[in-house]
């Protein structure tokens, strides 16, 4: 498959690793590392949020340290062991807004996490569409947040993880913040593109 070098400019790209503080230096300290590669999944149109998923490749290999660990991956759909993690609570991470008046709000420097309830797409659906929305959230995606909201990711958190300590010190990584509407409203979580609906095209371009 070609690269998306054409739609996404991997020369203008780099990756922190061991980010924590924006406007500060880390011990130990970040590493900047160059982006050489950009895979978009074939699935995604612009403007759309099915298949919002992308595979970059580093310049270098990845050193791991106390501040850059490996994350996991979850079991991929329809396999044994696969969950939908339906109910569960998982946390998001990011540097967005702290909410969504950027008028009366900012957006972070010190990385923020914030913990969340899984929710079964067929009740997001429910949820969504008692507020009005019609939104629909596909098999592809996932929702997670809390029915009297307050707590969510919000502008700027795209890309960032969503969450759940599978075992002591390890984190798997069930979601991508993706979409919603607004920041933390009642009924109306955080969509997530759902990972496990995407490991054998992870595998399938990381284990070449």
């Amino acid at each position: 498959m070609e690269s998306a070098n054409s739609v996404i400019p991997v020369g203008q790209l780099r990756i922190s690793l061991g980010e924590y503080n924006l406007k500060g230096p880390e011990v130990p300290p970040s590493k900047e590392e160059r982006v050489t590669n950009a895979i978009m999944h074939p699935g995604h149109k612009c403007g759309k949020y099915v298949d919002d998923i992308a595979l970059l490749e580093l310049a270098r290999p990845i050193i791991w340290s106390e501040s850059v660990k490996p994350a996991c991956l979850p079991v991929a759909t329809g396999k044994p062991g696969y969950s939908t993690f339906g109910g569960e609570l998982a946390k998001v991470a990011g540097w967005g807004w702290f909410g969504e008046d950027r008028s009366k709000y900012k957006r972070a420097d010190v990385l923020q996490k914030v913990e969340v309830r899984v929710i079964e797409n067929s009740v997001c659906r429910e949820w969504y569409a008692s507020q009005g929305k019609s939104t629909r959230v596909e098999s592809e995606q996932m929702c997670a947040g809390h029915e009297e909201g307050g707590r969510d990711s919000c502008w700027a958190d795209s890309g960032g993880p969503l969450m759940i300590g599978n075992q002591p010190g390890k984190m798997m990584v069930v979601g991508v913040v993706s979409s919603g509407v607004g920041c933390a409203r009642p009924r109306l979580p955080g969509v997530y593109t759902r990972v496990s609906e995407y490991i054998s095209w992870i595998t399938q371009h990381v284990l070449r």
